[in-house]
């Protein structure tokens, strides 16, 4: 069997149309026809069938499209080992704001210094947004809060770094212990529905802490923003918080490790497992220099 007519029915069901098929392949329609009718009979099944004026996969189609992708994705894979051993293929990545930030520039800035043949694709989103495209294979990893359900059996977990929850208040905010500001001031929470939210509630919970909430939202940035601006206080995971510009911010540990926020790259088994294995190592490279830069700071203002 020919792996391009397997290449061919994937376009066909992702365009839905033997035209468009064929301007994505360029080739001819005709040549895309042919090829489907090669691939049916090799099959002895009808993989696809005209529905107005696109093409849509029969049952048959639906059921073979998934091991189409994963051959084709192997095949892939086997290229990339075969091209004089380098490290090489894309690597469609997925990411959550605060790390785009953080860690994932430095990342970058090392790919690009020693695995210049790896084309990087990123794209932005929340973490349960992240893991539904990864889930449905429109990127091959995301770095992401930890999920706090089992990391199914086709995918990795590649730790990247813990950070800790701190209380983000106003730097000219009167002193007083991380509980009584919390009961106190205005708050401002990340979005409960959030995988970091979740974190948060967790801890106000088991503390039995009833905050004043003047707003929710699932934007730590703005977050941190509104704190600056002195609307209030917030608890957030410690990504590498600064001061905004023209308005000074304190940060200050919770004192309790295990609401860490888990930050880490999963990804799907297979044909790019590699390319993500050298991601990842990238990216926990970010993850020392940034928390070797902090100590370093730390102990200078000391």
């Amino acid at each position: 069997m020919n792996t391009q007519f397997l290449a061919t029915l994937c376009a066909v069901a992702e365009t839905g149309s033997m035209a468009a098929a064929a301007r994505r392949l360029q080739i001819s329609s005709a040549s895309v026809g042919e090829q489907m009718q090669s691939l049916e009979k090799a099959l002895n099944a009808r993989l696809i069938a005209r529905q107005g004026r696109s093409m849509v996969l029969t049952e048959s189609g639906h059921a073979v499209l998934d091991a189409a992708r994963s051959i084709l994705a192997q095949v892939a894979e086997l290229q990339d080992l075969a091209r004089l051993g380098r490290v090489r293929g894309m690597l469609r990545v997925g990411s959550i704001s605060t790390a785009l930030i953080s860690v994932v520039p430095p990342a970058l800035q090392t790919m690009a210094r020693d695995y210049p043949e790896i084309e990087l694709k990123a794209v932005p989103g929340t973490s349960a947004y992240l893991y539904n495209m990864l889930d449905n294979g429109e990127i091959d990893c995301a770095l992401t809060v930890q999920p706090r359900f089992p990391i199914p059996k086709g995918m990795l977990w590649h730790p990247i770094r813990a950070e800790p929850l701190v209380l983000v208040t106003p730097a000219d905010m009167a002193d007083g212990s991380v509980h009584d500001v919390l009961t106190r001031a205005p708050f401002i929470r990340m979005d409960r529905k959030a995988w970091s939210g979740q974190i948060i509630s967790a801890f106000l919970q088991e503390q039995r802490l009833e905050v004043k909430e003047l707003f929710e939202m699932d934007a730590q940035e703005a977050i941190v923003v509104l704190v600056a601006r002195g609307l209030g206080v917030t608890l957030l995971p410690d990504w590498g918080i600064t001061s905004p510009s023209g308005r000074a911010i304190r940060k200050r540990l919770i004192g309790d490790r295990s609401y860490d926020r888990r930050l880490g790259l999963i990804g799907t088994r297979g044909a790019r497992e590699g390319l993500i294995a050298v991601f990842a190592k990238a990216l926990r490279q970010a993850a020392d220099d940034a928390e070797t830069e902090l100590r370093v700071r730390v102990s200078a203002d000391q």
